[in-house]
């Protein structure tokens, strides 16, 4: 069993193209549009679970975002919810293992050079399986200030802010409406 030569990992999305995202702070989920610096974040996350010997050389900085409830500032690769650490912990455990069969077993492909090798190297799991997709559980609120959409809980009704540029805006909710009226001069 070899390792992979390529990989690729990316965050779940629902079928409106969302990414879950949960507040370090406060601990709640909302939505956002992914990111350019979503894959940062990945590879941020990973070379802290998975080190290697340079890790400053991969180390890429990324943006501070907001929680949309509670207005808590901190960088992109705190937000990740806590199903994506755990897979990304599972991914980096897989990775070691393949990393470390493959420097173990290269004694047995060298068996000519060490004709008395004192262990044998074990294949290592598969590594995990993707992401699953993410449901269709959270309200689209759109924000003016960046032109853009957030999903956040159904039952919000307080003030929010912008998660990327980090705006406050006013409580107005899914239960309020704006009744429009025209009205004849």
């Amino acid at each position: 069993m070899s390792t992979p030569q390529s990989l690729e990992v990316e965050l779940p999305r629902d079928a409106s193209g969302f990414v879950r995202r949960q507040c370090p702070s406060c601990l709640r989920i909302f939505k956002t549009r992914p990111s350019r610096f979503d894959a940062r974040v990945l590879h941020r996350r990973l070379l802290t679970l998975f080190p290697f010997e340079n890790p400053h050389e991969g180390y890429e900085p990324v943006p501070c975002w907001t929680c949309f409830y509670c207005g808590h500032q901190a960088e992109a690769d705190e937000w990740l919810v806590r199903d994506h650490v755990a897979y990304l912990e599972s991914l980096a455990r897989g990775l070691a293992n393949h990393v470390r069969y493959e420097q173990l077993s290269h004694v047995s492909r060298t068996l000519a050079q060490n004709p008395r090798p004192t262990f044998v190297a074990v294949a290592p799991d598969a590594l995990p399986e993707n992401m699953p997709d993410e449901p269709e559980d959270l309200r689209p609120i759109h924000l003016v200030c960046c032109a853009d959409e957030v999903k956040a809980l159904w039952d919000w009704d307080g003030p929010f802010f912008c998660p990327r540029c980090g705006a406050h805006h006013g409580g107005l909710s899914g239960r309020q409406q704006i009744h429009l009226e025209f009205i004849q001069e």
